[in-house]
């Protein structure tokens, strides 16, 4: 799988959405809510060279948690390591700069920030603008990766398909959100099922996160060539 998830629950769930990967000896993160920082210390991230935090938007159940993650991997690797937090655009470079300096009292020796425009790696792409939360207009993405070769789609939180249905083609993974209560901020998957399935039809591989009611996601998917997103098991 090129993603494994620390968590793939909505806002209130117990493990929010939060996936990773590593290439290159690097830890790649996207998103970091305190339930993620959690399970990484249990991880062992000191063999790996890099630490990249990649961050759709700045709610808490997305950001809260990169703070501390910082703080932690500094110290607790003696002073030796720094994680580098890659924000989406310029705009919410300074709003995670705000957060992290001023908010969280984070030191700038800490942590690298850098943008998506400015990050210069084989697995990276581009991120990708999408509509979310309107009080975060224009601050919400997604992101197109290449790992190991294949093309990575993950929409983060968005309430269309849109921005991202242009970058799937064939053996493609689309990891997307489903939401089982109507909005205007997330995938209703009772409307986007039909395309979800067009997709797997056409050779996407389709992986749905960011869940607020796992049981009725399983539900809906039950004998479609759908997945939910797969969980990183091992705390030790």
């Amino acid at each position: 799988m090129p993603l494994m998830f620390f968590g793939r629950g909505s806002a209130f769930a117990d493990a929010h959405n939060s996936a990773f990967f590593i290439e290159n000896n690097e830890l790649v993160i996207i998103d970091c809510p305190a339930s993620t920082f959690q399970k990484v210390k249990r991880m062992e991230w000191e063999k790996f060279d890099n630490i990249f935090i990649l961050i759709t938007h700045t709610h808490g159940d997305h950001a809260g948690g990169v703070g501390m993650m910082l703080q932690f991997v500094w110290f607790a690797s003696l002073m030796k390591k720094r994680v580098t937090v890659v924000a989406p655009s310029d705009e919410v470079r300074e709003d995670l700069t705000i957060l992290l300096n001023r908010i969280e009292g984070c030191e700038p020796e800490w942590y690298d920030i850098t943008t998506a425009d400015c990050l210069q790696k084989s697995w990276f792409v581009k991120a990708v603008p999408t509509t979310h939360s309107s009080t975060l207009a224009g601050k919400c993405f997604g992101y197109r990766l290449k790992i190991n070769g294949r093309n990575v789609v993950y929409t983060g939180d968005t309430a269309t398909l849109c921005p991202f249905l242009t970058l799937l083609s064939e053996g493609s993974f689309l990891y997307a959100e489903a939401a089982t209560f109507r909005s205007d901020v997330h995938l209703y998957l009772e409307d986007v099922l039909p395309t979800f399935e067009k997709l797997t039809v056409d050779g996407v591989k389709v992986f749905l996160m960011h869940l607020d009611r796992e049981d009725v996601v399983k539900k809906v998917i039950a004998g479609k060539n759908i997945t939910l997103a797969p969980l990183y098991e091992n705390d030790i």
